[in-house]
């Protein structure tokens, strides 16, 4: 299995990891040089906080089954309060 914890190019940390459920891949995108990589959908992923490997894809959030941890929403905010979401936003 590979972590992927910044770009492969610039190696910058600010980075957005997307599935989409129509195409079934996996997309990262790095804001820092401006690239767009497509994944293989057989890339294993897990939970970062309980490493589970139930990771479940709605149209709003994606988390984890087993520990119920978000790892990505439509939303950065809640109840007036700014959120870090582990796999960032959905866009």
């Amino acid at each position: 299995m590979i972590k992927i914890n910044n770009c492969p190019i610039c190696q910058d940390e600010n980075i957005t990891l997307r599935y989409d459920n129509r195409k079934m891949q996996f997309t990262l995108y790095c804001s820092n040089c401006d690239k767009v990589y497509y994944l293989s959908k057989k890339v294993k992923i897990e939970c970062p906080n309980c490493q589970g490997k139930d990771i479940r894809f709605e149209e709003d959030k994606t988390f984890c089954g087993e520990c119920g941890m978000v790892l990505s929403a439509t939303i950065s905010y809640v109840g007036g309060f700014k959120i870090i979401l582990d796999w960032g936003l959905i866009l």
